[in-house]
């Protein structure tokens, strides 16, 4: 009876326009950013380093670069690209004030932290700008042909794009029991997160870039089981670390009824781990003598 309540609640909600937006994703962002480095990025933070360190090896530690970090969060990704290139610019991008506080207490003043929806910041971004973008784990936050549309415009010639995302096929276990868990809760539903649009693998990964002419430079894709004694523990994750973020505006995980259930479905099905499964890619623009090589190339 329960799920004969939630289609016409969603429909309601869909036709009614109340979708959770990016601020809303920002606000899920700000509740878990003091815990988010100990909880998401104390394990998942070795992709990220092997994304950065596949990246500087294409780039000049002596040069000063215009580097961009999209989404930055707490500015791991920002941090680490300052050690690596002291002499370098650094701009982060968030949308949650929460992440960009921690980002600034991560930084110090060496970094300029704008509050922004990132693909409100590229487009009205000067053609030409930075010689890296990084963007980890959210350009399934915002269209993300739109999103590399703009970094390819943005990037001066010869620069790089570096991305990393889960793929459609994450948190298998958290997707089987949180249909369950909105059909318990219909009543508590107020607005509509739609399905966010990850890769569905590698191949379809690379050809979001290809799309937009960007020459690959390695791309490759992974996974990581988290894994815990109880499914209890398990639920206290997958609130602490942003993975559902947007999801739990549309369900508020933290209330006391809904994370009970949550946690009973999840020992219901005898879970006790989740995994994440991700894609990352370094991609350069062209530069003037490369788009000249493949035109004389094309007209042979």
């Amino acid at each position: 009876m329960s799920k004969l309540r939630l289609y016409p609640k969603v429909a309601r909600l869909f036709l009614g326009g109340h979708i959770v937006a990016g601020e809303d994703i920002g606000s899920s962002y700000s509740l878990v950013s003091p815990g988010y480095e100990q909880w998401f990025l104390n394990t998942m933070h070795r992709y990220n380093d092997e994304m950065i360190g596949e990246l500087s090896k294409h780039l000049n530690p002596s040069h000063s670069l215009q580097i961009l970090d999209l989404a930055a969060g707490t500015g791991y990704n920002a941090k680490a690209m300052q050690g690596l290139f002291p002499a370098s610019r650094l701009t982060l991008v968030d949308i949650s004030p929460g992440m960009l506080k921690e980002a600034r207490q991560n930084l110090g003043e060496d970094a300029s932290l704008i509050t922004s929806d990132m693909l409100n910041y590229l487009a009205n971004c000067a053609d030409n700008t930075f010689d890296v973008v990084i963007c980890a784990w959210a350009i399934k936050y915002r269209p993300p042909l739109q999103i590399i549309r703009h970094c390819h415009r943005i990037l001066k010639p010869g620069g790089y794009l570096a991305v990393i995302v889960n793929t459609k096929d994450t948190l298998p276990q958290v997707a089987r029991v949180y249909p369950r868990l909105l059909a318990r809760h219909v009543h508590k539903i107020t607005k509509l997160m739609l399905p966010l649009p990850n890769p569905r693998n590698l191949t379809a990964f690379d050809g979001w870039f290809q799309k937009y002419s960007f020459t690959k430079i390695k791309s490759q894709e992974g996974f990581q089981d988290f894994n815990f004694p109880t499914s209890r523990e398990l639920a206290e994750f997958i609130v602490s670390t942003g993975a559902l973020a947007g999801f739990d505006i549309m369900l508020d995980l933290r209330d006391p009824a809904v994370f009970a259930d949550l946690v009973q479905l999840l020992a219901d099905h005898h879970f006790t781990g989740t995994t994440h499964r991700y894609v990352y890619g370094i991609y350069q623009k062209p530069s003037c003598s490369q788009r000249n090589v493949r035109r004389r190339k094309a007209n042979e």
